[in-house]
């Protein structure tokens, strides 16, 4: 997921975020997103529909320095909170310099496989 404006996108395999699934093997919750670089705008009635048990946010907002809510306010509410990876601790918020201004760097690499991995334990 991104944020920005208080919105959410999704974003799945061959995406802007598609290393998670294409290449460290996490399972998507949706399956047709877009792939382009914006993704798909989604709703949280989205979210808890799909109820992930991971859920990977980038905060596009607290990047770029753009006012707005932080991604944790933007999904702090009953839907996305019902969701198993909510009530499982397993909302992950990876830093958005890495994974939006820097994901091609070798050590940004070396941190979104080590982010992904220890997520997955």
């Amino acid at each position: 997921m991104l944020t920005t404006g208080g919105k959410v996108s999704a974003h799945g395999p061959g995406g802007r975020f598609g290393i998670v699934h294409d290449v460290l093997g996490v399972k998507p919750a949706a399956d047709g997103l877009k792939t382009d670089t914006h993704g798909n705008a989604v709703s949280h009635e989205f979210i808890a529909d799909k109820n992930p048990d991971l859920l990977y946010v980038v905060d596009r907002d607290a990047v770029v320095a753009e006012s707005g809510q932080a991604a944790k306010q933007v999904l702090d509410n009953e839907l996305v909170n019902g969701t198993n990876a909510a009530k499982n601790g397993k909302i992950v918020y990876l830093d958005p310099f890495i994974w939006y201004l820097a994901p091609n760097a070798m050590s940004s690499v070396e941190n979104m496989v080590k982010t992904i991995g220890d997520s997955l334990t």
